[in-house]
């Protein structure tokens, strides 16, 4: 199944998502983050964003510009 998770900037996208990943799989699970790093406050997001998902067993890729030519690891 693949989602795709849009809306404004601080609307929770993130964690919605991350919770219907849980409940959907238990293997294989990417996160595609596609945030771009502009200032301090962004990188705080990203920092914060990367600590929610550590235990979570996410494969993650960071790509803010075309993420459409991503391929996730076959493990």
């Amino acid at each position: 199944m693949i989602a795709l998770i849009i809306g404004g900037s601080g609307s929770g996208k993130s964690a919605y998502a991350e919770k219907l990943v849980k409940q959907i799989s238990q293997n294989n699970r990417v996160y595609i983050a596609t945030m771009r790093v502009w200032d301090k406050e962004s990188e705080n997001r990203v920092a914060r964003h990367r600590e929610q998902r550590k235990e979570l067993g996410f494969e993650t890729i960071e790509c803010p510009i075309n993420p459409g030519g991503i391929q996730p690891s076959q493990d």
